[in-house]
């Protein structure tokens, strides 16, 4: 088993595993009390997952560590630190299935003998994103001018015939027109051959047909 942390570019491996982890997950379930049922458990949502383990900062290299080119123990306490403020990180603990983001919520450390090894113990909280999502609002669009428009088209229309401004845009046309921007489409299906394939290129003094379909 390897325990490493990687936090952006930074990472870090610890030399000398714990002899044991611990892992939490609970559930925010709720008990409540009915007159005349009694207690019942109300399901909630799961929540953040612990990790928690002790080891220590190997001063020098032994048979037991797992590896010889670890930092020293006032550099890896300086290290993890650093991670801990920083925030977000990712634990890895091979042949487990921890592999998760995550906070470190405590690290606690010091010495208690001459070899210059440094214990510690860590506890690190599992690190959950939020994302919002929007809703679009879809606009109606269509290729017929809405019924409900016809009684607000604008006296810029005479005959059936709309002269383009400068500045103007089939949208904002639409809208002026008809009360309504969704009707963009149904004014470029019907002016196509006069504005071509991209029907955000008007031109002043383009006429364009506005016509209400029965």
């Amino acid at each position: 088993m390897e325990i490493r942390l990687k936090q952006g570019k930074k990472k870090f491996r610890f030399a000398v595993m714990p002899p044991e982890y611990e892992l939490t997950s609970e559930s925010n379930h709720t008990q409540v009390n009915i007159h005349a049922f009694g207690e019942i458990n109300l399901i909630g949502k799961r929540k953040l997952k612990t990790v928690s383990f002790s080891s220590f900062f190997p001063k020098k290299v032994e048979s037991y560590c797992d590896y010889n080119t670890f930092p020293s123990p006032k550099a890896s306490v300086k290290k993890i630190e650093k991670m801990k403020n920083k925030g977000v990180m990712r634990l890895i603990m091979t042949g487990t299935p921890i592999n998760m983001k995550c906070t470190i919520e405590s690290f606690v450390w010091g010495e208690n003998d001459g070899t210059g090894d440094i214990n510690f113990t860590l506890e690190f909280r599992e690190y959950r994103k939020i994302k919002a999502k929007r809703k679009k609002k879809k606009e109606k669009v269509t290729n017929k001018l809405e019924p409900a428009m016809t009684d607000r088209l604008s006296k810029d229309v005479e005959g059936g015939y709309y002269l383009v401004k400068k500045n103007d845009n089939i949208r904002t046309i639409a809208k002026n027109l008809t009360g309504s921007s969704a009707n963009w489409k149904a004014i470029y299906e019907m002016n196509r051959d006069a504005i071509g394939p991209n029907p955000l290129l008007l031109h002043a003094g383009q006429r364009l047909v506005i016509k209400v379909e029965d």
